[in-house]
């Protein structure tokens, strides 16, 4: 939805406490920005050039080298996000990723896909996990929200696709697994970061690092406002966040991480075609009248403690909270709601089991009691005044996740088992309506067993193939399990999906060369449809099967690096690229009486693909282009109405001069620079009202 708009280049002058400082510049939406950020001094500018490392995921409960992970995942590590720099939140650093599509409508609402799981799902990212240095980011609701940490704090992400049974849960698409910063990698020292671009962005972050020999610690505040591209669009939060590590002996290590953040943010809401042609910037004319806005805060605290018992035995424990205070207003009621949850994760590894070298034995689980409460007020006329409130809800669930998983290493070949037994109980108390109207009462899905198996065998040096068949689910939220009546269905069941692929991947051309491809089936059971009975009201229902087929590949060739200048133009020359290809289609799916068997899924592209290319010359000038081809998808069940496909060029060139002590990062990026239009996010199966 957002088209180029060239603004003027704005220089900034930036007093910082640190010894040195850069100017940087970068736009995530679409404009021209020029912007200023502080360098350590201990960062060399020569030693900054890309190498193909080894690149270490512990997603799947332990710390391997991605070639050997028996799964589909993909990193994206410290150096990737830098040069990406997202500024309101990691969405945009996900396009490096096949086979996940995110989408963002207002700055506050988002939408992420991972092989076409959760395309259906309205307003937010559903039917995904998520996690932030093992915090749940996903609530009982099934609701993940990513778009509230702030990207500076974030040191690498792990993007495991299609389900996974793990410590983190099976979900039924995937799972997102954000790390923070690492203060013992870090230096002491005072950094500022201030940003202005587009469409009266605004960024600040200031970074503070204390380091000694026992203890680290950083302190990050950030401030991002923005008036936004449409009308009833500003945006504004302010975000805290401290992380720490000691030692308690020589055995034990203790990492703690807290953010409180504060987000009011105003909501243009969905537009028709016609208006989205005519004059796309507009907000939807009942959300403008009612100046509709989402005002909420968000504590994520937790503490991981890690124990060496012996050189074989380890455990490692976490207590994590998360507080979310949120109102939203919206023309046709006002809204709110609390959430507070406490939980605590516990795995402890074994690898000497049976006394046989290279096996490992991981055990554990996750429980956790989230108090939810939420009401609905009446909005007087539509026009942001509130009224009588006609509900009033609270509700106790507790989620229980335990697993148990096998490792074997035996030579060249690896091999991974477990399985992962789900209970979640809800026990919901109607506050408002009297008998018989009144819904409270306990309601649980069962148990749901979720096994998985995998290999990976290295045929030849640095190069592997991996198998792996798994399951997954997705339980309702109680909203789900209502009926267009107001009645709860206890005959509503959880989605669950099995996932069998097929992956290679490995490193050529002495380590320079780095590839991956997959190709999987995933088939959906059970699958929950979303029916909209009001302006914000949906009820589910079990509706049938769909099949989910792909084939993902990404690439990353340095075709140059030089730690430092040897005579040549190019310090470093990389090329990133990937590919997601999909068939998603409902295989038994009937909805109100209509069949829609055969039909495409609607909201996931059936192509995308990305290309970038990194160029630094000796002279400390670089530029990196950027092309992102996104195919059409259908917009509805009954694939009567598709969007068009688009394609993106986004550009960055910067100059790194060193002045004596002071280093200097000065670029500008313009987003869409050929001016594209296209909307950032569909709404499936968008109803009309009014």
């Amino acid at each position: 939805m957002y088209t180029t708009k060239t603004i003027a280049l704005i220089c900034i002058v930036l007093w910082t406490l640190s010894p040195g400082f850069s100017a940087r510049g970068q736009n995530n939406f679409s404009g021209d920005t020029l912007y200023l950020r502080p360098l350590s001094i201990d960062s060399a500018i020569d030693s900054i050039a890309v190498e193909l490392d080894e690149v270490v995921v512990q997603a799947f409960n332990r710390r391997q080298d991605l070639v050997q992970v028996p799964g589909a995942i993909s990193a994206v590590g410290a150096v990737l996000l830098d040069r990406e720099n997202p500024v309101i939140n990691i969405l945009p650093a996900m396009q490096y990723t096949p086979g996940v599509f995110a989408q963002q409508g207002a700055t506050n609402t988002s939408r992420v896909i991972i092989r076409g799981t959760g395309a259906r799902v309205p307003y937010a990212t559903g039917k995904i996990r998520g996690y932030f240095n093992n915090i749940p980011l996903t609530n009982t609701s099934g609701i993940t929200f990513i778009e509230d940490i702030d990207p500076g704090v974030i040191q690498s992400m792990e993007i495991i696709k299609g389900p996974a049974p793990s410590v983190y849960g099976a979900g039924l698409g995937g799972t997102i697994v954000l790390n923070a910063l690492d203060p013992k990698a870090r230096s002491t020292g005072f950094t500022n970061t201030t940003q202005l671009g587009a469409f009266g962005l605004l960024r600040n972050v200031s970074t503070l690092d204390w380091v000694r020999e026992d203890f680290a610690s950083t302190l990050v505040f950030s401030h991002a406002q923005r008036e936004g591209y449409r009308e009833n669009n500003e945006y504004n939060r302010n975000a805290l966040t401290w992380i720490s590590q000691f030692g308690l002996g020589q055995n034990t290590r203790i990492t703690s991480l807290f953010t409180l953040s504060d987000l009011k943010s105003y909501i243009p809401s969905s537009i028709d075609s016609i208006t989205y042609a005519d004059n796309p910037t507009a907000a939807a004319v009942n959300w403008k009248r009612t100046r509709g806005y989402e005002d909420g805060a968000r504590l994520l605290g937790g503490i991981n403690a890690t124990h060496n018992f012996s050189r074989y035995l380890t455990a490692h424990l976490s207590i994590f909270t998360v507080w979310h205070d949120e109102k939203e207003m919206r023309p046709f009621d006002v809204f709110y709601q609390e959430r507070n949850t406490l939980g605590t994760r516990l795995r402890i590894v074994y690898n000497e089991f049976l006394n046989v070298q290279g096996l490992e034995l991981s055990a554990g689980g996750e429980a956790f009691r989230e108090y939810y409460t939420h009401s609905n007020h009446e909005n007087i006329n539509a026009e942001g005044i509130q009224g009588e409130p006609f509900s009033d809800n609270k509700e106790r669930v507790n989620s229980y996740n335990v697993f148990l998983q096998t490792d074997g290493s035996f030579g060249r070949l690896n091999i991974s088992g477990g399985i992962n037994v789900n209970y979640i109980q809800r026990d919901y108390d109607d506050l408002f309506n009297p008998a018989p109207d009144n819904l409270s009462g306990t309601y649980d899905y069962g148990f749901i067993f979720s096994p998985r198996i995998a290999a990976n065998y290295q045929y030849w040096q640095h190069n592997a193939l991996y198998l792996s068949l798994s399951h997954g689910f997705a339980p309702p939220s109680l909203d789900e399990t209502l009926t267009p009546e107001g009645l709860v269905n206890p005959d509503i069941l959880p989605e669950k999906s099995w996932n069998l692929e097929l992956g290679f991947r490995g490193k050529l051309v002495d380590g320079l060369f780095f590839y991956d491809f997959s190709l999987y089936g995933m088939q959906v059971h059970d699958l929950l449809v979303a029916q909209r009975v009001a302006e914000d009201a949906w009820v589910g229902r079990n509706a049938g099967k769909s099949l989910h087929r792909g084939i993902e590949s990404e690439i990353h060739w340095v075709l140059q690096k030089a730690r430092v200048s040897s005579g040549g133009f190019f310090n470093e020359l990389s090329v990133r690229a990937n590919m997601t290809l999909n068939d998603f289609r409902f295989t038994d799916f009937s909805d109100r009486g209509i069949e829609y068997s055969g039909n495409k899924i609607p909201g996931m592209p059936d192509q995308i693909f990305f290309a970038g290319v990194y160029a630094r010359t000796v002279q400390r000038i670089y530029v990196m282009p950027s092309w992102r081809y996104v195919g059409s998808f259908a917009m509805n069940d009954a694939n009567s109405r598709f969007t068009q496909p688009y394609s993106t060029l986004d550009v960055l060139a910067g100059f790194q001069p060193r002045l004596g002590r002071v280093n200097l990062d000065l670029y500008i990026r313009a987003n869409n620079l050929l001016d594209k239009k296209y909307a950032s996010m569909i709404l499936v199966n968008a109803p009309s009202f009014g």
